[in-house]
């Protein structure tokens, strides 16, 4: 009797076990089938880009469709450009890059690099939004890029070790730029000497004199603090600038269909919760920046700026769709 007990002891034991290890193959499966989408971006983490990072994994992890997100913020995995060829090859899933950068991939994108070309933000956005910004969209896709939203970031400004109060204070500044046609036109025209620099090595430029400033948004100024060694800031909204949020298509054309859709979904939420967020920082940055110390410039002459750049629009038109798509942005 007591074998007998003790067998059927034994067997429950196995059975419990075997129950115990099928649940936490379960466990371990679901956790394996889990697919972990790298979200890279080059700014600090006080910027709104890693904001619209952290709404993009809050709304898609909440979605529960077996997706999750790191966020690796601060160039971690790359300068933009570097971050563009890992969504090509599939070894970055996200990423959040600026139109100009874009431009290097998709060159579509040019046209948007000229300065004053865009009135104000909204204008920005209803040709974003639009069947314009649908055509990019497309572009993207022959790149190896999916679309998943364009945020705002904001007016390009620019900023100075030396003040700079008109187009003669400029004159010989090395103004570092992004390495974008029409940018570093722009900036030669206007007679400094423009100096492509990555974005991760513009602090360590700025410190050591290998250049004078830059052209920027004043929330990236902000955020990386450069008022603490180019205090002069001049106010010249020469660009209305946006980032593109985009997907690697490998990676976007290896989710399932739901898949996707929590994917886009969440991007929409995250775009809207950027656009907001970056606005509203602009609307109190100046008045923040001159309490840092910063110097607040509006140009004397800043209709003579808009003046000596109109050859950068004829001297890329060729290449960018020419005249009649310039006006069409600006008449949008």
């Amino acid at each position: 009797m007591k074998t007998k007990i003790a067998a059927i002891a034994a067997r429950g034991l196995i059975a419990a076990t075997l129950a115990a290890a099928t649940g936490l193959a379960s466990v371990s499966l679901a956790s394996a089938q889990d697919k972990v989408l790298k979200f890279a971006h080059v700014l600090q983490t006080n910027h709104p880009y890693h904001d619209m990072a952290l709404k993009f994994k809050e709304e898609l992890e909440a979605r529960n469709v077996g997706l999750s997100v790191e966020i690796f913020p601060a160039a971690q995995l790359g300068n933009e450009s570097e971050l563009i060829s890992g969504l090509q090859l599939g070894s970055v899933d996200i990423a959040t890059i600026t139109s100009a950068v874009t431009s290097n991939f998709v060159p579509d994108f040019q046209v948007f690099s000229l300065p004053f070309i865009f009135r104000d933000a909204g204008h920005l956005f209803r040709v974003m939004d639009g069947e314009i910004g649908d055509e990019m969209a497309a572009k993207m896709q022959e790149a190896g890029l999916v679309k998943l939203g364009y945020g705002y970031g904001g007016t390009r400004d620019l900023y100075t070790s030396k003040a700079v109060h008109n187009l003669d204070d400029l004159k010989g500044l090395k103004i570092r730029t992004m390495k974008n046609t029409a940018i570093i036109d722009t900036w030669n025209a206007l007679g400094a000497i423009a100096t492509p620099v990555a974005w991760s090595d513009v602090p360590v430029s700025l410190k050591q004199g290998l250049i004078d400033g830059g052209e920027g948004t004043g929330v990236s100024y902000r955020s990386m603090a450069f008022y603490k060694d180019t205090k002069h800031f001049t106010r010249l909204a020469y660009i209305f600038s946006w980032h593109n949020l985009m997907m690697s298509k490998i990676t976007f054309d290896g989710l399932t269909e739901a898949q996707q859709k929590a994917v886009l979904d969440s991007a929409k939420i995250a775009e809207t919760y950027e656009r907001v967020t970056f606005l509203d920082q602009e609307a109190a940055l100046f008045k923040d920046l001159s309490e840092k110390g910063a110097d607040i410039i509006t140009p004397e002459d800043r209709a003579d700026w808009i003046a000596r750049i109109k050859d950068v629009y004829a001297n890329n038109a060729d290449e960018i769709g020419g005249l009649e798509r310039i006006e069409a942005i600006q008449n949008y």
